[in-house]
């Protein structure tokens, strides 16, 4: 799964990023979403635009139409190569989806925006949004309330972000039935046993085949990456 596209390459969770993944063979995109100020969800990480657009302003602070006139180039990391790349709304990167038939979009609805507009607010503007591919948007987050709600409400799929490994056999977590579960690969015990597990594990942070095939050695059949080109090749050269 390419973690906010193609982001070892391109800037993070814009169009660029979604585009050049699926380019690369990716069959699962996993994007974060903010709030505008007019209640718009922007493909975006931070509440902050300091990283990724060397702005001292929050996403929440400008609306949809000031957003996506707003570079979104992570200057630190990749300097000017992509300044003319712009924060992309939800809207934009369904729009590629829907031209990509094969491809599922997993969508994390991050806390700050979750804290600052409530989370029906969230949740019912992203899912208007995602309506054109409704049955190829997964709808994620740390937040599980949010999570058990989209579920209860009749979204197709849904997976929670676990907070801590010990959650997954939590009688929340375990009420969800989600789809999919991720979670951090770091803090999966050496010495659990996967194969009880009722929902499909995606583990992120994956940045090596080799990590990758540990992982998969234990049971878990999903990777989430930064890097899914260089996985990908690794994988076909394996084969």
């Amino acid at each position: 799964m390419a973690h906010r596209g193609l982001q070892a390459d391109y800037p993070e969770n814009t169009a660029l990023s979604v585009r050049k993944a699926i380019e690369a063979g990716a069959l699962y995109v996993e994007i974060d979403i903010q709030l505008s100020l007019d209640r718009q969800p922007m493909v975006y990480h931070d509440i902050s635009l300091k990283r990724v657009s060397g702005q001292d302003a929050m996403i929440s602070s400008l609306t949809c139409s000031e957003l996506v006139a707003v570079p979104a180039y992570e200057p630190e990391r990749l300097g000017n190569q992509f300044i003319d790349e712009t924060v992309s709304s939800l809207a934009a990167v369904v729009e590629i989806i829907l031209s990509h038939p094969q491809v599922t979009l997993f969508v994390e609805l991050k806390e700050e925006s979750i804290a600052e507009f409530g989370a029906q607010t969230v949740l019912e503007n992203v899912c208007q949004v995602l309506q054109p591919i409704r049955d190829r948007a997964v709808l994620i987050s740390f937040d599980y309330q949010l999570i058990a709600s989209a579920k209860a409400n009749g979204w197709p799929q849904v997976g929670p972000v676990l907070l801590e490994w010990s959650h997954i056999y939590s009688a929340e977590i375990q009420a969800i039935a989600g789809d999919y579960t991720f979670v951090d690969y770091k803090i999966i015990p050496e010495t659990e046993t996967l194969d009880r597990l009722t929902s499909k594990l995606v583990a992120y942070e994956v940045g090596t085949g080799q990590l990758a095939n540990k992982l998969a050695e234990r049971g878990v059949p999903m990777f989430e990456t930064f890097d899914i080109a260089s996985l990908l090749n690794d994988r076909d050269q394996n084969e």
